[in-house]
C-alpha cells in the first residue's frame, strides 16, 4: 500500500499567516506586500494569499514557483542551476520541459520532512536586499516547525519519499 505524506490545510494556513505577518511588520517599504502559496507534493494548491495592493500576477507567480519546487523536488534556485546546465547542452529550458507551470523564478522552496518531500511553498513580491522573496520563504519554512527544511539540490531518494 502506498502511504502519502503531504502538507495539509493547517500547515498551509500557518505558512500564509506567518508570511503575511512578517511582510506587515517589515516597516517602511516601497511595495504593498507579498503573495504566498503553499502546495502539496504534486503541486496542487492548498493555501494562498495576496496582500492588498499586490497585482494578481504576484499570486500566479507564487503558485508557479511553489508548483515548480514540488514537481522538480528542489528549490527554484536549484531548478535554475539545472536549467543553466541544460542550456549549455543545447536545450531551450522550461519550454522544452512540456509543462507551462514550470518557472525558474527564485523564491520557491520544496518542503521536506526528514527525507520525504511533503509539498512546497513560495513567495512573490518581495523587494530590495533585505526583504527578497527568499527572506519570506525562510520565515515560511520556520513557521512549519521542527523537522521541516528545504533544499536547492536533488537528494538521494528512498522508497516512499
Amino acid at each position: 500500500m502506498y502511504d502519502k505524506t503531504t502538507l495539509g490545510l493547517d500547515d498551509g494556513l500557518r505558512v500564509v499567516n506567518a508570511v503575511v505577518e512578517a511582510a506587515r511588520a517589515a516597516g517602511p517599504r516601497t511595495w504593498p506586500g507579498v503573495a504566498v502559496a503553499v502546495v502539496d507534493k504534486e503541486g496542487e494548491l492548498i493555501a494562498a494569499a495576496r496582500m492588498d495592493g499586490m497585482a494578481p500576477r504576484f499570486i500566479r507567480a507564487a503558485h508557479r514557483k511553489a508548483y515548480t519546487a514540488a514537481v522538480m523536488e528542489r528549490d527554484t534556485a536549484g531548478v535554475m542551476e539545472f536549467w543553466n546546465r541544460q542550456e549549455s547542452a543545447g536545450h531551450r529550458g522550461p519550454p522544452d520541459w512540456n509543462d507551462p507551470m514550470l518557472t525558474t523564478l527564485p523564491g520557491g522552496y520544496v518542503v521536506k520532512y526528514g527525507t520525504k518531500i511533503v509539498g512546497a511553498l513560495a513567495v512573490s513580491g518581495g523587494s530590495g536586499d533585505e526583504h527578497r522573496d527568499d527572506y519570506f520563504a525562510d520565515i515560511a519554512i520556520k513557521a512549519l516547525g521542527d523537522g521541516f527544511r528545504h533544499t536547492s539540490a536533488w537528494e538521494e531518494k528512498h522508497p516512499g519519499d
